[in-house]
């Protein structure tokens, strides 16, 4: 279980998204979005956008696929800052990112199984506990409830708007 003194001083709305589908690692070794990838992530930016998300700033992993739905995201949010960072990567420790999600309203764009890991992590405590399927371009919103995050809503590109 988590000590809750890990999350004093984090920020209270966070963002966390996988970045949108790639192209098979055979066909490039750096992985750029997918023509469905751009689109999905196309369909999530203006979602957010159109339902006044305020997002304060991207930070994105620093991998090709990562950078380009970063970028995406930025372009939808009217050329919005992002930036690369640390411990975002498929398989670093989640704890190593805590101390630096303190920008309110940031968004953060990985990797599985690090995204998932992280989420369980700062809802339960327990970063095995698997709570969100993320999918490709899928954004999931945290807000801090005391000490600890919920899930405030989770979006993914497939889903109808009300």
């Amino acid at each position: 279980m988590a000590d809750k003194k890990l999350f004093e001083g984090l920020a209270d709305r966070l963002y966390f998204a996988q970045h949108g589908f790639a192209v098979d690692k055979a066909e490039d070794a750096n992985r750029p979005l997918s023509e469905a990838g751009i689109d999905q992530t196309n369909i999530i930016a203006t979602k957010l956008h159109t339902a006044g998300v305020s997002i304060s700033t991207i930070f994105h992993s620093g991998k090709c696929r990562a950078e380009q739905t970063a970028r995406l995201f930025a372009n939808n949010f009217t050329n919005q800052a992002f930036s690369v960072a640390e411990h975002l990567s498929p398989n670093d420790d989640v704890h190593l990112l805590l101390p630096h999600l303190k920008t309110e309203n940031a968004l953060y764009i990985g990797h599985l199984p690090h995204l998932g890991k992280l989420i369980s992590y700062l809802v339960t405590g327990d970063e095995n506990d698997n709570i969100i399927r993320f999918q490709n371009s899928a954004i999931v919103c945290l807000e801090k409830n005391q000490n600890r995050y919920h899930v405030e809503w989770y979006l993914t590109p497939n889903m109808k708007t009300a």
